[in-house]
């Protein structure tokens, strides 16, 4: 079996250009006609064109977190819609690609950016599970205090215990303006596109 970065130095920008457009003002993906060596059969040739061509392509999924995904089969092999898109402009394939808005299935080129594990890290919707509206702080139960805690490099940091929630929000707020966060981070969940468990 091929790992996933052989693939990746198979496919390339002409292949997938061939195979899907990829509309960069809207973020959306669309079959592209094929030609007949792509397939065994003129049947085969005729129907998939008949049934394909020019429509809308992906299926968006969550995974157990409920962080949605566009992803696209190009080839036997499940493809990133945000990943296809880097692919598509003839750019090299960043480590991870951050959606800017934190619309995770908003593929418009200008809400995608090369990014890292560390720099996604600073640019996070709130939990699901945070009770306090503040991202970062907690209830910790044991001291009966609020908890002001971060991600930094890889590590989870406590940068301490408030007996006022506003205080510990503070913290959390310098924290992140001084190490580079984006403005959107902890802020409510993006208002994704609703288009979960939906096939294209």
């Amino acid at each position: 079996m091929k790992k996933d970065e052989d693939v990746e130095k198979e496919i390339t920008t002409e292949l997938v250009r061939e195979l899907i457009d990829y509309d960069q003002d809207t973020g959306v993906f669309t079959w592209r006609a094929r030609d007949r060596h792509w397939f065994k059969r003129e049947q085969d040739f005729k129907m998939w064109n008949t049934r394909f061509a020019g429509s809308v392509t992906g299926c968006v999924h969550k995974d157990a977190t409920g962080y949605p995904t566009l992803a696209i089969n190009v080839l036997g092999r499940t493809w990133l819609a945000h990943r296809l898109a880097f692919i598509y402009m003839g750019e090299a394939l960043p480590d991870q690609v951050d959606h800017l808005n934190r619309d995770s299935v908003d593929n418009r080129w200008k809400n995608l950016s090369s990014s890292s594990a560390k720099e996604n890290m600073k640019n996070k919707s709130m939990f699901r599970n945070n009770t306090s509206g503040v991202a970062g702080v907690s209830w910790h139960k044991a001291r009966g205090k609020w908890e002001a805690r971060v991600h930094s490099g890889g590590e989870r940091k406590s940068l301490g215990y408030f007996e006022d929630l506003a205080k510990a929000a503070e913290v959390i707020r310098t924290f992140k303006e001084v190490n580079g966060y984006s403005k959107g981070h902890g802020k409510e969940l993006a208002n994704y596109v609703d288009r979960t468990g939906l096939c294209l």
